[in-house]
């Protein structure tokens, strides 16, 4: 367990540091510690294992349970693969709140409140769609929040610009619900019809109520929302409350590739690999094209990878406009989540049920591909239930990507996803977890101390010769004030090199330190605190109020 920090003071600290001595270095952004090349540990590629979650119902629509692993044969490219791991998820049933110590009140921690293997995210898209269509959708979110008894943690974001937290996991309704009422989405931006708007495919394919812009920043919000979720074990339901957008705007043009060959589209070309690359990156607008087919692609192959099923609820409803081809991209992206769509229904409150619901009960399939050859190219996954009447929903399959590339290109996104997770309008992210005391100055100390401990089992330490373990962390604490929208921002390294008897002793005291100075002028403040671990490059985040006088 991981242990609070009453009794965790500055002299504990101290004689710590002392205990490991030269084996554990702490540094600040201005003054970083440098360990000999010879001891950097390098990437390893690994084995990958694929991971499906799949919802099994019978011929009513009905969960069905007591399933074991030989109920299913799992394929990959139309050949059996054997599953190494099984579990059966009944997430109404094994929801508990994690028990919390009463912490002071200058201790924070990012420790999850919930110990659940489901999770609920709602996603209010205030961008794609028009005014009335997005006012009666957050009525009907209300209406749902307010007359729900939550069994699950559930978060509620925004998609603007960039994706916007209105309120962090929990299971309280009527705070939920509070939070949405106060959220007042920003005025549209697009002109209502203009000549080029006449001219595109909106006008001869539907009213999407959207744009080329909107549609590039939801692809990359998606992007980035997945990589948040990444973080938290178990399946995700993202409930996707939008009219959504056309898969193609300008139906003549031609999807990108997914087999590495390249292929040019007037006066660009792009190849299948640089693709996959850029989404990896996050960096979806750069691919110079019309059709986003292959964009919507890979989006939804980093969301399958964190386990990220999609259920987009149609907020247009029930209207005379054609909206078929904004349909399709939906169904879309649920099926090749292995989530599920609702649309064509003016009662949104049942179908947020119904896709809360849907994602409650499933199971959870494990192997190791026999094909270790990654080309890169998108293998189909196709499980078969030894029922007759048994309908089975999962992810169609994956890329093949490289692990190792994928390794490295995941290395450069880092410090960018780190970053984003440290502006305030991002949820906590519990990838490491951590505590922190926070001591405003006093007597001769002039500066804030703030002073995290890390929980050791949830940094990945690599393994080196000589039985030594070394762990790399990036500690930084931003502090935004009430008055500036920028936040003067504090980063700094622990690097960790340790024999076998420190290491275990860390383990033992179940916390790895690290410290932070800040120098901050009198007022109030918002503090971002997170932790990165360099080597798995997971990160966690906790917020923090301070008054400095």
């Amino acid at each position: 367990m991981f242990l609070p920090l009453q009794w965790r003071t500055l002299a504990l600290f101290s004689a710590l540091l002392s205990s490991y001595g030269s084996h554990l270095s702490i540094a600040s952004a201005q003054q970083t510690s440098t360990t000999n090349s010879s001891q950097t540990p390098t990437l390893r590629a690994n084995t990958r294992m694929v991971v499906v979650d799949v919802v099994a119902t019978d011929s009513k629509g009905q969960p069905t349970p007591d399933l074991k692993a030989e109920d299913f044969t799992v394929f990959e490219d139309g050949k059996p693969q054997t599953i190494s791991a099984f579990n059966y998820e009944r997430t109404g049933s094994n929801v508990t709140v994690s028990t919390q110590v009463q912490l002071p009140p200058s201790v924070v921690t990012n420790a999850p409140k919930f110990q659940s293997n489901a999770r609920d995210i709602i996603l209010f898209d205030s961008i794609n769609g028009e005014f009335s269509e997005q006012a009666y959708a957050r009525e009907q979110l209300l209406k749902f929040l307010n007359g729900t008894e939550l069994t699950r943690p559930v978060v509620v974001f925004a998609l603007e610009s960039r994706l916007k937290l209105l309120h962090d996991f929990t299971t309280d309704n009527k705070s939920l619900g509070q939070a949405v009422a106060k959220y007042r989405p920003p005025a549209q931006q697009m002109s209502v019809e203009t000549t080029e708007s006449r001219a595109s495919a909106f006008a001869t394919l539907g009213d999407y109520h959207t744009s080329e812009v909107n549609i590039e920043t939801t692809l990359n919000q998606l992007n980035a929302l997945a990589k948040v979720l990444a973080g938290y074990p178990g399946r995700k339901n993202l409930i996707w409350l939008s009219e959504s957008f056309p898969l193609t705007l300008f139906p003549e043009a031609m999807n990108l590739p997914m087999n590495g060959q390249s292929t040019s589209m007037g006066k660009f070309a792009v190849d299948g690999e640089s693709a996959q690359r850029l989404a990896i990156s996050g960096d979806l607008a750069r691919i110079p094209n019309k059709s986003y087919a292959a964009l919507v692609k890979k989006v939804s192959d980093v969301l399958m990878a964190a386990q990220v099923a999609v259920y987009p609820v149609d907020s247009a409803t029930v209207t005379k406009n054609d909206h078929l081809a904004s349909q399709h991209t939906m169904d879309n992206m649920a099926e090749r989540t292995g989530g599920r769509s609702f649309k064509n229904s003016n009662d949104l409150v049942t179908e947020l049920h119904s896709g809360i619901e849907d994602g409650a009960t499933y199971y959870t399939l494990s192997y190791y591909p026999d094909n270790k050859n990654w080309d890169g190219q998108f293998r189909v996954i196709q499980i078969k239930g030894s029922h007759a009447d048994l309908k089975l929903r999962y992810r169609e399959g994956y890329y093949a990507l490289d692990p190792e590339k994928v390794n490295k290109e995941a290395a450069n996104a880092t410090g960018e996803n780190f970053s984003r997770s440290l502006q305030l309008d991002s949820p906590e992210a519990t990838g490491v977890i951590f505590q922190a005391q926070i001591l405003p100055p006093a007597g001769n100390n002039k500066k804030v101390l703030v002073t995290l401990h890390v929980d050791p089992q949830t940094i990945t330490f690599d393994h080196k010769t000589g039985d030594e373990e070394y762990a790399k962390l990036s500690c930084s604490v931003w502090a935004y004030s009430n008055s500036k929208g920028k936040p003067e921002m504090f980063n700094g390294t622990v690097t960790a090199n340790l024999k076998p008897k420190d290491y275990q002793q860390m383990m033992q005291q179940h916390f790895l330190p690290c410290n932070q100075e800040l120098d901050l002028k009198p007022g109030n403040y918002t503090l971002r605190l997170g932790i990165l671990d360099r080597t798995s490059n997971k990160f966690g985040t906790a917020t923090y109020s301070l008054t400095v006088q």
